[in-house]
């Protein structure tokens, strides 16, 4: 059985119809997805939600695409908080797919060989995750933003400014919860992927979910984004998302970082050859992968309900979003004179958190000069999560990786440090005892390291992106003889998770008991730890009673955003002027930082925080960080 020519007939008007509405039409060059309708959306839209009528049209949008390409593939389809909605497999597929970052590397998850159901899934859930009203990110996006070098194929360059997230939203995540009847947000089986072929799919400008593609064999990233693929999986995808297509301008194409354009996809809907019909499904097509989905379809839950795990709140006036019953706010573990956070001073921080957030110039959104969307995290001094709170169409993505990054500040900052990381599990180096050779300090909290200086030395190039150069003692060494670094091994972020991400991919349906389960961290990491910038640890009187981590509008916002918030000047600027130190707030004392370290190598030092110089929306106030 096919569908009617007039049911194609009317997904190509749909296509026609938003290419010229609200101001909508291709943009320049090959990359801009092109055609999406812009409805004006910036988190203040109505939440729409994927029927399983939209979901049939875009698994038949994707077969018939890939039946033109002569060849067979693996479809997944996801909502926005994760739900696999259906996973398709044509006849033929290649049943799974290789892990290869395309640099020689060996090592970690180098050439370890998936399900492509896995890959498609994880493909789908990057670009709902990476995607909000206010931009809209694909997998090609991912790739761009977590390599070695920011662009990939540029020599002697930062590393990307999202470098390490690829190693979020994982089964063992006490956020991402795994299991056909959870709330979300859901785990994505093999992390954020950055192989192109995911992309995220909208309806009257709400992203409501994503499409993933997997049938080449290679589970890769781009290497080089100057040039322009025709990537077959891509190609897929976007046909698949006719009738659901991003706005035009809140493609990555429009979004620039540090003076660099985002890439959305290399294929435009111009460059698609339409079919007049459609490719029905065919029986036994649907996968159920254990964990993930039945072998059937189902619909979207809406973004904002209870059934989706993130209901809509509000806090000091600004329009938020918390996880449905739970991270309520609690005091931290008992500490020596009472110094633990108090349950009242992590409201403090979480409403000067929200309200700093309100104020500061967004850098991934569009339209420019709205206001920063994000996820916060606080956590007391052992990683336990004390409260939670997000900001409206904070992209979903941030809400696992915010507390990756408040853990990894307080596990870096804390007197144990270097003991619990020298007795690391499978990990074959003490990391422990090489960040002391390479800092020539202990770790054994006389120093406050944020989530930036954690990332410094977590590159495989110190100082970073400079070619040649050897890698930082978090990291491993760029591709050459023995255990070397490339996205699918960065050292020690993926040594703490490896065995259970892997778990369930040798067992499908299992279940890890945490991410750091089987290396010894225990729950000071349990759903990973993070190596880009967005938290700081936070103290009393000089004593670590916890850290703050902040992601999802960009790096240097999330810095600001952790840091300021938790200063004295942002919870006087929140009305809360009772709690904290006089002067500090909760931050470090300056002598304590991390870039106060004098480092062995000459001319190298660690960062602790970069704030945007004038952060503030319709505020000329300079270096709003300086002194703090």
């Amino acid at each position: 059985m096919r569908c009617s020519s007039m049911s194609r007939l009317l997904v190509a008007t749909v296509l026609l119809a938003t290419s010229g509405c609200g101001g909508g039409g291709s943009g320049s060059g090959g990359g801009q997805s092109g055609g999406g309708a812009n409805f004006g959306c910036d988190g203040g839209c109505a939440y729409q939600a994927l029927t399983p009528s939209d979901v049939t049209v875009i698994l038949q949008q994707a077969v018939t695409a890939t039946r033109q390409l002569g060849t067979a593939g693996t479809f997944a389809v996801l909502d926005r908080v994760g739900n696999v909605l259906a996973v398709y497999q044509m006849s033929g597929a290649p049943t799974t797919t290789t892990i290869n970052g395309q640099l020689g590397a060996a090592g970690g998850l180098e050439g370890a060989v998936v399900p492509s159901t896995l890959a498609a899934i994880s493909k789908a859930g990057t670009g709902a995750y990476l995607s909000s009203q206010g931009n809209a990110f694909s997998t090609r996006t991912a790739s761009q933003i977590i390599q070695e070098h920011f662009d990939p194929g540029q020599t002697n360059a930062p590393g990307g400014p999202l470098f390490g997230v690829q190693f979020s939203q994982l089964v063992c995540s006490d956020v991402t919860l795994k299991g056909t009847g959870s709330a979300g947000p859901r785990p994505l089986p093999l992390g954020l992927s950055g192989d192109p072929g995911g992309i995220p799919l909208y309806k009257n400008g709400d992203i409501v979910g994503g499409i993933g593609v997997e049938f080449d064999g290679i589970y890769t990233v781009d290497r080089n984004v100057f040039d322009t693929d025709d990537d077959p999986e891509e190609r897929v995808a976007i046909a698949a998302s006719i009738g659901f297509e991003a706005p035009s301008e809140r493609v990555a194409d429009n979004i620039s970082v540090a003076g660099r354009s985002l890439r959305f996809s290399d294929i435009s809907y111009g460059d698609l050859t339409v079919a007049d019909t459609l490719d029905a499904l065919q029986s036994g097509g649907l996968k159920a992968v254990p964990g993930f989905c039945a072998a059937s379809i189902r619909g979207g839950v809406t973004f904002g309900s209870p059934e989706s795990g993130i209901v809509v709140t509000s806090r000091a006036g600004v329009s938020a979003a918390v996880l449905t019953g739970r991270f309520g706010s609690k005091a931290g573990r008992p500490l020596p004179n009472g110094a633990q956070l108090q349950a009242g001073e992590v409201e403090a921080l979480l409403t000067s958190g929200i309200l700093t957030a309100s104020r500061t110039r967004a850098a991934i959104r569009y339209p420019l000069d709205t206001s920063a969307r994000v996820s916060i995290f606080i956590v007391d001094d052992l990683g336990n999560p004390l409260g939670f709170v997000r900001s409206q169409d904070a992209p979903v993505f941030g809400i696992d990786v915010s507390l990756q990054k408040a853990r990894a500040a307080a596990l870096f900052s804390s007197a144990d440090a270097g003991a619990v990381l020298a007795q690391g599990k499978g990990f074959g180096r003490n990391y422990g005892a090489e960040t002391v050779a390479f800092t020539g300090a202990p770790l054994n909290g006389e120093y406050a390291y944020a989530a930036r200086s954690i990332g410094n030395m977590a590159r495989p190039f110190m100082p970073d992106g400079i070619d040649g150069t050897g890698p930082g003692p978090l990291s491993l060494p760029f591709p050459g003889v023995g255990n070397t670094w490339s996205p699918f091994n960065t050292g020690l972020q993926l040594d703490i998770v490896k065995a259970a991400l892997l778990a369930p991919i040798v067992n499908p349906g299992s279940v890890p008991a945490g991410c750091a389960s089987g290396s010894g961290l225990g729950g000071r990491a349990r759903n990973g730890i993070q190596i880009f910038p967005g938290a700081v640890p936070l103290y009393r009187s000089g004593t670590l009673i916890g850290a703050i981590g902040v992601s999802g509008d960009g790096i240097d916002q999330d810095d600001l955003i952790a840091f300021y918030s938790s200063s004295r000047a942002g919870l006087n600027y929140a009305g809360q002027t009772t709690v904290g130190d006089p002067m500090l707030g909760f931050n470090a004392p300056q002598e304590m930082r991390a870039d106060h370290i004098n480092l062995t190598p000459e001319g190298i030092r660690l960062r602790f925080v970069n704030c945007p110089e004038a952060p503030f929306i319709r505020d000329n106030d300079q270096n709003v960080c300086q002194d703090f």
